[in-house]
């Protein structure tokens, strides 16, 4: 996918800067992840369950810098990686136009404006791309996240009843959301 222009600008956290993810970032990336795992129940597996090593995610940040249809962001303060933002496109023909958008910020950095201004940079470099078409999904208890979803234009389009089991044994329902380019 083409580059996104490094952003930087100041909010009550600090500064922060928006740049594409970077080979040279992936042990602070993998300390990223597992922060952000312990810190929340909203995103896709247990915090046990990433177990990436930094090779991997080295090479997993380089596909994303060689590919035409993904982007892999992070936002940065003082030096530190905060939030993450990724886009998955599709090679196939039917699903070139799609991209699925993922998203994780630090709890102490939530509020601060970071994920909605990383998600309007993945948004606009997905309509230079030709992506006519970004999903996600949301657990339906993620009040904020779904707030932030709509305001950027994203519609709910259906309900994945009982789709995760956590550690504790309950299950949350997710919502699939689209935003149509």
């Amino acid at each position: 996918m083409s580059t996104i222009t490094q952003i930087e600008y100041t909010t009550p956290k600090g500064t922060i800067i928006i740049r594409h993810a970077m080979q040279e970032d992936a042990e602070e990336l993998i300390r990223h992840v597992k922060k952000v795992e312990k810190e929340t129940a909203f995103l896709m597996r247990e915090p046990d369950e990433f177990t990436m090593t930094i090779e991997q995610e080295k090479q997993y940040l380089q596909d994303k810098l060689d590919s035409e249809v993904s982007l892999q962001m992070v936002a940065e303060n003082n030096g530190k990686i905060i939030g993450s933002c990724s886009l998955n496109g599709s090679t196939r023909r039917r699903t070139r136009h799609c991209a699925e958008l993922g998203i994780a910020i630090e709890q102490e950095y939530c509020g601060a404006g970071i994920g909605r201004k990383m998600m309007e940079t993945g948004i606009e470099c997905a309509k230079r791309n030709g992506i006519s078409r970004v999903t996600l999904e949301v657990d339906t208890n993620n009040y904020k996240a779904i707030c932030l979803y709509m305001k950027l234009g994203f519609e709910i389009e259906g309900t994945f009843r009982n789709d995760k089991r956590l550690a504790n044994g309950t299950y949350v329902s997710g919502y699939a959301m689209a935003l149509l380019l």
